[in-house]
């Protein structure tokens, strides 16, 4: 018999996961909630600028490329949000150039994660789970 999976505590961390691949979004949300966070989707990026300013996620993980609004500009938008400075912003991309680079980092991202995402690299750069 395998031991029951942690559920997400109340006081962990609120995870915002925002790709416009759906399945690629709901993968690592379920990643995230294995491990202990608690986490919302959105699949493009104007959803996540309203998630933001409604929930205050502690972390957002946008995709660089989405319709509707792209990750870039959400995260200029979430930066400016009254709490935006507080949330820590994880670019996620399958462009590595050093354009993209910095482009995510004038942003106002803190952290350039590449696909596929490696899910100890994911962990390394989101808030710590309590008791961790």
């Amino acid at each position: 018999m395998n031991p029951p999976s942690p559920q997400p505590a109340g006081n962990a961390p609120l995870v915002l996961v925002v790709d416009d691949q759906p399945e690629s979004a709901r993968h690592v949300a379920e990643v995230l909630e294995l491990v202990g966070y608690r986490t919302l989707l959105a699949f493009d990026g104007e959803a996540a600028v309203s998630l933001c300013l409604e929930h205050q996620p502690a972390a957002v993980i946008l995709d660089l490329h989405m319709p509707v609004m792209g990750g870039l500009v959400a995260c200029t938008h979430i930066r400016r949000q009254p709490d935006g400075s507080k949330m820590r912003l994880i670019a996620l991309t399958g462009s590595t150039s050093a354009e993209s680079r910095v482009a995510a980092e004038l942003a106002g991202f803190d952290h350039f994660l590449a696909k596929p995402l490696m899910t100890a690299t994911l962990l390394r750069v989101l808030p710590p789970l309590p008791g961790a």
